[in-house]
């Protein structure tokens, strides 16, 4: 995220964006991007164990062996009048448009879980027009929930992911 500073003293100039600064966008594999201005959080990590390989006669590990790389996260919603992936169903609806009678039946009755992986990218952009961008690659949703209460001003839908692969994030330079 660094940016030349023409011939000042200072070599770099760094930016931060806000949640304010961002759009997501959510694409079906084959499909068009959607943006789902009801988002409010994106959380991602990744996990890789680590293990300590030891030799006889030696209380110190050798070294140290590495296993598969997990990446997870959640996505939180404001819901408004409708289920916030509505957008992405109605996308599956008209690629099934064609299909037969019981596939657009089970197009219709999708869950959550049951929809196919796609990608979600990140752009972010400030006022300064400093902008970045990230990628999460196949993304699956394993979980869901929603949130509602006398105590809440708004009603949040959650959902927990798993992914393929995750591009991180990477500034774009305009000069």
């Amino acid at each position: 995220m660094a940016k030349k500073a023409g011939n000042s003293i200072f070599k770099n100039t760094y930016t931060s964006f806000s949640g304010a600064d961002i759009v997501a966008t959510f694409t079906l594999r084959g499909g068009k991007p959607i943006v789902l201005g009801e988002i409010q959080t994106i959380s991602y990590s990744t996990y890789r164990p680590t293990t300590p390989v030891y030799v006889l006669g030696r209380p110190n590990p050798k070294g140290i062996v590495r296993g598969a790389r997990t990446v997870a996260g959640s996505l939180i919603f404001t819901v408004f009048d409708r289920h916030v992936l509505t957008a992405m169903s109605s996308s599956l609806k008209v690629a099934y448009s064609t299909a037969d009678v019981e596939m657009r039946d089970q197009v219709r009755n999708m869950k959550t879980d049951e929809i196919p992986p796609f990608d979600i990218t990140i752009s972010f952009m400030n006022e300064s027009g400093q902008s970045s961008k990230m990628t999460i690659y196949d993304v699956y949703v394993v979980s869901e929930g929603q949130t509602m209460s006398i105590e809440d001003m708004i009603t949040e839908n959650t959902m927990q992911f798993i992914a393929m692969d995750i591009e991180q994030m990477t500034a774009d330079y305009y000069e």
